[in-house]
Order: structure tokens, then C-alpha cells, then sequence
């Protein structure tokens, strides 16, 4: 055990010992002083006694408050046990106040529990509240329009061929017929959520306990909805993705360009894209991809591609994801092509009505959205294997 602290909890029982004793002989002061008043004796010597003690007490408390925010800024976990439990435990804290005991249960927001502890009663467990994680970052939304509907099915032609043979004509002369094919597309919207189930006690006693679920579950939520926007396969019940709607990579498409590193593989990929007139707006890739190509170096030593380290290639933004597996890539014009259609927004739900949670005084936490991708042009969205994630 950390000696700071053992100090700080030896001297806390010695203290908390004193207190219970200044505590008694008040008492018996105060007893002698009552009877004293009563028979008319003169009192003035017992009240100098009397003061003194309350003195003393006052003093003690004091000390025992240096003590607490002393081993409270610890806030360390000794041998197992936090250290309010180890002084709850301790034997003079326990007989410092009478038999009847506090319960405090704690419970996690399934349905395991940490244990039953027992405080003295009247003490009130001190909470600092809850420290909300760094995520990481979700990007999808940041390059691909987002808009909202009250429709239950988006309906909508996807393009599916465009031959162009506009061209000069001659005075009189028949005009070329260009072709364009469409595929009607009937995409319902899609459900996701998740929920948590979590005591009404662990609620109330815990600061912040139900923001913090709430901010837990929606980026949850937003994670999975990540990868189904990017790898859904459009059948029932799920995303019609980016994956489902893409076109195959062609890395002979450069004349006399054979690409021998991942940034050759972007730039072919992104004028491919603009071979299908549309224009590239964002790159998609494995967020341990991108961290190799910040790391790819020359054989002296000097990076190899200092501008990716900006989260930019070939001046596009790049997207870095765990949704889309290593060793693959998306370069895409999404700007005018794809669009996340939004059934209302996430909603959260809390109900104490669920199952058996009235009679278990357990609260239930529900987090839903419904959304659905729609992808006008798939040829406008390029998926393929990086030649080389490493750089070389």
C-alpha cells in the first residue's frame, strides 16, 4: 500500500477514535451540567468544561474534513477496495455512529452487479460523476448529403447506363441519339438501435449516469451506421451501401501507368471517376492503410508522402474508418450522387414500463433511427485493393 496513504488512514482511525471519545465526554459533561442546573448549584465551571469540549470537537472535525479531501484527491484503488470503503470498513468509523445501516447498491447497465456495500447510516456517498470517453471520430456524414424524409420507402432511378453521342450535325442532317438506362430503385428505410437496461438507483445516485448512456449508446448507434452505410447489402431489412453500389476499380485505365503504391492507386481511381463525368469529393479507406502511408519513407528516411499526413490525398479529404476492410479503398464523387435519406432524427426512449421493470425498479434506455442510402450513379463510386498500404 501506497505509505501516504497508509499514513493518512492510520491517522484518520486515531482521529476518528478521539472524536468518539470528545463525543462521550461532551455527553457526560452535559448530563453533569443538567443535573447541576437543576439543583441550583453554580454551573460556571462545568460550562468553561462544556466549551472547551465543544472546542476540541469542533477541531477534531476539522481534522477529520483534511483527512477526507486528502484521501479523496488519492482517489486511488488500494488492494482491491476503494479507499471510502476501506475507511467504511474501518472498525472505529463503524461505532461511531449507532447499528442502523445505509444500503447502496450498484449495478451496471445490464443486469450484472458489482456488489452490495454497507455504509453507516446517515453517510452519504460523495460522487464525482462521469468522465465522458474520447471516440473516435465518424466521418461518413461529414462527406455524404444528409437529408430528411417522411417516407417509409425511398423510391428513386438509378443510373444504370449513358452512352453520349452528342456531337456537330449538319444543316438537315439527322441528329445522333444518345442513350441513357435507368433502374427503378425501391429502398425501404432501415432501423437500427440498440438499448440498455439500468436501475433506477444507479440513475439517481450516480451524477450524470443517464447522459453518459445516452452519449454511450448514440455514438453506438453512429459507429454501426457507419460501417452498414458503408458495407450494407441492400436486402431486406438493411443499408443499400456504398459497397453494393460501386464500381470495380480499373488500375490499367492510366495509358503506360502501372501503379506501384497506394497514392498511385488513389489517383487512378480518381480519374476514373472523372472518366464518368462526375467529380471526386473524398477518399475512403482502412484508418490502418492511412497510417501507413503517413509512415512511408524513402530510403534516406524522409516521408514519402508528407500531405497525406493531413488527412488529404491528391487534395481530397480521406476518410478513416474501421467500417471498410484493410487493404481496401473508395475514391467517390458523392457530392450530387449519394444521399442518406433520415426518417426523423435518432430518437432516445425511456420507459419503466419494459418486461419486469416496474417490479425491479429498473429503468429501460432505447436509441433508434431509421435511414436509408440512396447512390444515383455507381460508377461514380470506385472500390478497389491498394496495390501496396505501405507505400513502396
Amino acid at each position: 500500500m501506497d505509505l501516504e496513504i497508509k499514513e493518512a488512514l492510520d491517522n484518520a482511525g486515531k482521529t476518528l477514535a478521539e472524536v468518539k471519545k470528545a463525543q462521550v465526554d461532551l455527553s457526560d459533561q452535559l448530563k453533569v451540567l443538567d443535573q447541576k442546573k437543576a439543583s441550583g448549584e453554580d454551573i460556571t465551571d462545568i460550562k468553561g468544561h462544556v466549551e472547551d469540549s465543544r472546542k476540541g470537537l469542533t477541531e477534531l472535525g476539522d481534522q477529520v474534513a483534511d483527512l477526507t479531501k486528502k484521501l479523496s484527491h488519492r482517489g486511488a484503488d488500494l488492494e482491491g477496495k476503494s479507499l471510502g470503503r476501506i475507511i467504511a470498513e474501518h472498525d472505529e468509523f463503524k461505532t461511531l455512529k449507532d447499528d442502523r445501516k445505509a444500503r447502496f447498491e450498484v449495478k451496471d447497465v445490464t443486469t450484472g452487479s458489482f456488489g452490495t456495500i454497507d455504509l453507516p447510516g446517515g453517510v452519504r456517498r460523495g460522487s464525482r460523476g462521469l468522465i465522458q470517453p474520447v471516440n473516435q471520430a465518424l466521418f461518413l456524414r461529414d462527406i455524404i448529403p444528409t437529408a430528411a424524409t417522411t417516407a417509409a420507402v425511398i423510391e428513386y432511378l438509378q443510373e444504370s447506363g449513358y452512352t453520349n453521342n452528342a456531337g456537330v450535325v449538319a444543316e438537315g442532317a439527322q441528329k445522333p441519339q444518345s442513350e441513357l438506362d435507368f433502374e427503378p430503385k425501391a429502398a425501404p428505410m432501415v432501423k437500427m438501435a440498440h438499448f440498455f437496461r439500468v436501475t433506477e438507483e444507479t440513475l439517481d445516485d450516480v451524477d450524470g449516469m443517464e447522459a453518459y448512456i445516452n452519449q454511450r449508446g448514440l455514438y453506438g448507434l453512429q459507429l454501426k451506421e457507419e460501417g452498414e452505410l458503408l458495407n450494407g447489402p441492400g436486402t431486406t431489412g438493411r443499408i443499400d451501401g456504398l459497397l453494393a453500389n460501386s464500381t470495380t476499380y480499373d488500375s490499367g485505365l492510366v495509358p503506360g501507368i502501372t501503379p506501384v503504391n497506394a497514392m498511385d492507386d488513389i489517383r487512378i481511381a480518381i480519374a476514373q471517376v472523372a472518366e464518368a463525368d462526375l467529380l471526386a469529393s473524398a477518399i475512403v479507406m482502412n484508418h490502418l492503410d492511412a497510417a501507413a502511408l503517413d509512415l512511408a519513407k524513402d530510403a534516406d528516411g524522409r516521408y514519402l508522402h508528407p500531405a497525406f499526413a493531413g488527412n488529404t490525398a491528391w487534395g481530397l479529404p480521406v476518410v478513416r474508418t474501421k467500417g471498410l476492410p484493410q487493404g481496401k479503398f473508395i475514391v467517390g464523387g458523392f457530392i450530387g450522387n449519394t444521399l442518406i435519406w433520415q426518417r426523423k432524427g435518432i430518437e432516445v426512449r425511456r420507459s419503466t414500463e419494459d418486461r419486469d421493470n416496474f417490479v425491479k425498479n429498473l429503468v429501460t434506455i432505447l436509441l433508434e433511427e431509421r435511414l436509408q442510402l440512396e447512390t444515383l450513379r455507381p460508377e461514380g463510386i470506385v472500390y478497389g485493393d491498394l496495390t501496396a498500404a505501405g507505400g513502396e
